[in-house]
C-alpha cells in the first residue's frame, strides 16, 4: 500500500503501529514488513485476475439444444 493509500485509508494497523511503544527502528521495520506483505498480496491478486482472464480463452462455447 502506498503512503497516499495509507493516509487515505488510515487503516487501523498503521494507527496501531504509530501508537505502540517501541523504538523508531522497530517501528520502521514493522511498517516496512507491512508494506512488503501488502505488495505480496497485490501481486497475488494481480496473478489471480490474469489467470481468470486467460481461463476465458480456453472455455468452449456451449451448444444450444
Amino acid at each position: 500500500m502506498r503512503k497516499a493509500n495509507e493516509r487515505l485509508l488510515d487503516s487501523g494497523i498503521y494507527a496501531r503501529i504509530r501508537e505502540v511503544q517501541m523504538s523508531e527502528s522497530d517501528r520502521q521495520y514493522s511498517v516496512d514488513a507491512l508494506r512488503q506483505a501488502e505488495r505480496l498480496v497485490e501481486a497475488f491478486l494481480w496473478v489471480k485476475e490474469k489467470l481468470a482472464d486467460v481461463g476465458h480463452i480456453f472455455l468452449k462455447p456451449s451448444l444450444k439444444h
